[in-house]
């Protein structure tokens, strides 16, 4: 029983681990859309600013 419980503990971490990651890699991100010939422009990054 106490092995599962390390062994969940370590998944947990590399899942942490995984997830900040990503967050970095959507922080880097930046994604513009555009409308009505051109005329309306928006570039948001990963983290949801403008």
């Amino acid at each position: 029983m106490r092995g599962n419980i390390a062994q969940l503990m370590q998944q947990a971490q590399k899942m942490q681990e995984n997830l900040q990651k990503a967050q970095e890699d959507l922080a880097k991100l930046e994604v513009t859309g555009s409308a009505g010939g051109g005329m309306v422009s928006v570039t948001l990054t990963g983290t949801k600013e403008c």
